[in-house]
């Protein structure tokens, strides 16, 4: 195998694949990234075993081959070299690096050893707007629950009945739906649960708006193509727990108040809050919201009080400050909305300006001390 390519070409590649390589594994083999040169181009593939990464860059080819490389020391080499035409040669067991001044050596592994890569049929893939895919990541993967005794509640459920899609993320203190038209999915019912660690490599291999992502559907795996770079990913086993009994149809309060006031002062009064709690208080009456928080650990009390629009009889209620904050960063527009029912009831909180349906959040109370 010989092929030869530029330093910055070659960095970018390999510092994107670099994201699924782990650090270590019981798998020696897993540390190493899959290096294939064919006709004018490299792939340069990485697994996990459960998401795959596979770039294509061109280059000049001069024999074609394959071999395991060991992901970390290549890109370390290649990230201190000046910039510069690198070719690559490699024997049976070892691959040479030439540039201008020097040369660097380092073992391979037959490429026989790594782990085989989903086959990529372009045939059964679907174009989604990129745009609206990476906008529903950003908005419902912070949801995603990291308790392993949950499994279904690890991922992000993407359901594509009729013509519109949606994503569902929870933790079960808090939630995110998102939902969007999409009449190219028509006919998908599948419900799936997708690891967020996959979706959240969307957006960083999206550089460019009104592209679109080829999406397959496997039947314990899925499959994103970005041109250049295929992401592969297996599915978490459902069922997804029945989120919609958990989000409330009335209520019969509401409030409404500028984001960016809410979000600092939650910030601010948070700094004294319980250090396991996070608790932040609210206490809404009409046309003010006072937030409050006390800590007998350090011997602290905050309190700010807000403007706001709202409608209801008074009520007292506790949030986790930090899953507050994460969500008033993913809501758009100047002022937020909530619709409260009880202190031991669910929040919902979305824009005043975007329809309920297309997204909203949810948050459960935290039990105030008396």
């Amino acid at each position: 195998m010989k092929f030869t390519l530029s330093k910055s070409r070659l960095s970018n590649s390999l510092q994107s694949i670099l994201q699924v390589v782990p650090t270590k594994s019981t798998l020696p083999i897993l540390t190493n990234i899959l290096v294939e040169a064919l006709e004018n181009k490299l792939k340069i593939s990485a697994t996990d075993l459960d998401i795959s990464i596979t770039a294509t860059v061109e280059c000049q080819v001069a024999k074609k081959g394959s071999a395991a490389l060991p992901a970390r020391i290549l890109f370390e080499i290649i990230r201190e070299l000046p910039e510069s035409e690198i070719t690559f040669e490699s024997t049976n067991t070892r691959m040479e690096i030439r540039i201008p001044n020097g040369s660097y050596k380092i073992a391979t592994v037959s490429a026989d050893d790594f782990p085989k890569l989903p086959a990529v049929n372009t045939k059964k893939e679907v174009r989604v707007a990129g745009d609206d895919l990476v906008k529903m990541v950003r908005k419902t993967t912070f949801a995603c629950s990291t308790d392993e005794t949950r499994p279904a509640l690890n991922g992000v459920l993407w359901q594509t009945e009729g013509e519109r899609m949606q994503m569902v993320a929870t933790d079960g203190h808090r939630l995110a739906k998102m939902s969007l038209d999409n009449p190219k999915l028509k006919g998908l019912h599948e419900d799936i649960i997708i690891p967020p660690k996959v979706l959240n490599l969307i957006p960083r291999f999206l550089e460019k708006e009104g592209v679109e992502i080829g999406v397959i559907f496997g039947e314990n795996n899925i499959i994103f193509n970005l041109d250049d770079v295929i992401l592969t990913s297996r599915l978490i086993e459902g069922p997804y727990p029945n989120f919609e009994q958990v989000i409330p149809a009335n209520s019969d309060k509401k409030m409404v108040v500028s984001k960016e006031d809410l979000n600092g002062a939650v910030r601010r009064v948070s700094i004294l809050s319980n250090a396991l709690t996070h608790q932040v208080k609210f206490t809404v009456n009409d046309g003010s919201l006072t937030l409050s928080t006390s800590n007998v650990d350090v011997g602290g009390e905050g309190q700010e009080q807000l403007e706001c629009d709202y409608t209801g009889d008074a009520i007292e209620i506790g949030y986790n400050a930090s899953y507050l904050t994460e969500i008033l960063s993913r809501i758009e527009g100047d002022e937020v909305m909530f619709e409260l029912s009880s202190p031991v009831a669910a929040g919902v909180i979305y824009s005043p300006n975007t329809p309920k349906e297309e997204y909203l959040c949810l948050i459960m109370p935290l039990r105030l001390a008396e």
